[in-house]
């Protein structure tokens, strides 16, 4: 009576565990990465729209306290009304992801307002870009 498995039948299971490791590992590996970066420009798309909703959002009367990162809303309306066309770069140490706001005059009552949200650690989600027309606050 035959007990056991032999040592051919042991090294041919361990063979075949081997190359189903192999062969998956660098797929696991893959997908983590691929989560990750789309977690980043997910966060940087939420970071965009933010920005520029609180934009739209803002009222001289109601809306006091809206901030983007350390600067109030109030403030950059202000340049925005100063100016035909303005670039604010919003990237202190201090931010996840650093801001570029660039606002131009499309007509007498229309702003045309590109927010782009860079990447601090670069990589293929370098920078997003969200473009909004207003009418001018």
């Amino acid at each position: 009576m035959k007990r056991g498995f032999t040592l051919i039948e042991v090294i041919m299971g361990l063979f075949l565990l081997g190359l189903i490791t192999v062969s998956v590992l660098p797929i696991a590996n893959g997908a983590f990465y691929n989560l990750s970066k789309q977690k980043t420009r997910y966060n940087m798309i939420y970071t965009g729209e933010m920005v520029v909703e609180r934009i739209k959002a803002f009222d001289c009367e109601t809306s006091k306290e809206l901030f983007v990162y350390d600067v109030e809303i109030g403030q950059l309306i202000e340049e925005f009304r100063g100016n035909d066309y303005i670039e604010i770069s919003l990237d202190k140490e201090g931010y996840d992801y650093p801001i570029k706001i660039i606002k131009e005059n499309k007509s007498d009552s229309l702003w045309k307002i590109a927010v782009i949200v860079y990447n601090k650690d670069g990589g293929k989600s370098d920078s997003v870009e969200l473009k909004a027309y207003l009418p001018k606050k």
